[in-house]
């Protein structure tokens, strides 16, 4: 029995052929991207503590805390060096980026707490603002008075980091006394909340706290034209303090060194 080759599907072959590539390709590119992070704290001093703050939630009824912990370091427990603690809130995605930070500010001798939160209207009406804005000033203390039960070198002083991409309205906690700063990084500035993110920054002029971080561009394609359009002409930038970061997309990957000395720069002018 002979071979022939001419009766062979080439065009199929083929076809499965350079499917195998393709996917072959996307799997180097998905472990690139995971095996980038580690999965694990490096710092063997580190201390993570996942807490159901299922109490606090029950006093409150425009914002819910779905997940919380608190990642400190037990160096600098024992040396009783305090800082002011950070405040990180993350979107309802899990991003390495966070927990890379988290363990740079533990490292520096920061207490971390990371926080999801969830609003529990669908949109932030005009007339529900003013609420949300007394529970999210109510929940911060709450949640440091919570750890500090058990750790007692929690500060009460404390610096919100928010990684959210809508806007929210912290603007009581600018005239709070132990609110340090608020960093807003790269906020989606839509329709939706770009009033809202406008007034943060008016009452930030008065309450000097406030500071934004954004990414030059959106994606690897487009730039972020529409926040070089805001920050150009709107008077109120000239008061509130912002950084791009030239070069970097969205999820500031392979930036992330840069983000957290811009971060760093921010929180300890205070």
């Amino acid at each position: 029995m002979t071979f022939d080759v001419f009766q062979v599907d080439w065009i199929t072959i083929d076809i499965i052929i350079i499917v195998l590539l393709i996917l072959l390709l996307i799997g180097v590119k998905v472990l690139k991207e995971i095996y980038r992070w580690r999965f694990f704290f490096s710092n063997v001093s580190t201390i993570r503590k996942v807490d159901n703050l299922q109490h606090i939630n029950n006093q409150f009824s425009s914002i819910s805390i779905k997940k919380c912990n608190l990642t400190k370091s037990s160096v600098f427990q024992q040396e009783k060096l305090i800082k002011p603690t950070i405040i990180l809130i993350r979107r309802y995605r899990k991003l390495m980026l966070l927990k890379a930070l988290t363990e740079a500010f533990c490292t520096f001798g920061y207490n971390v707490i990371n926080l999801r939160l969830k609003m529990l209207t669908k949109n932030m009406m005009e007339q529900l603002i003013p609420d949300i804005e007394k529970e999210l000033q109510q929940t911060f203390p709450a949640i440091l008075t919570f750890h500090n039960q058990y750790f007692n070198l929690l500060s009460q002083n404390y610096n919100v980091i928010d990684f959210t991409k809508k806007v929210l309205p912290l603007n009581l906690l600018l005239k709070d006394y132990h609110c340090r700063n608020i960093i807003l990084i790269n906020p989606r500035l839509k329709s939706y909340n770009l009033e809202v993110y406008l007034t943060l920054l008016n009452d930030s002029n008065k309450n000097p706290k406030l500071s934004t971080i954004f990414s030059e561009k959106l994606n690897p394609f487009f730039k972020n034209k529409k926040v070089k359009t805001i920050l150009h002409n709107n008077e109120t930038f000239k008061y509130s303090p912002y950084t791009i970061i030239q070069k970097t997309k969205s999820t500031f990957k392979y930036y992330e060194t840069l983000l957290l000395s811009v971060i760093f720069r921010y929180i300890e002018k205070q």
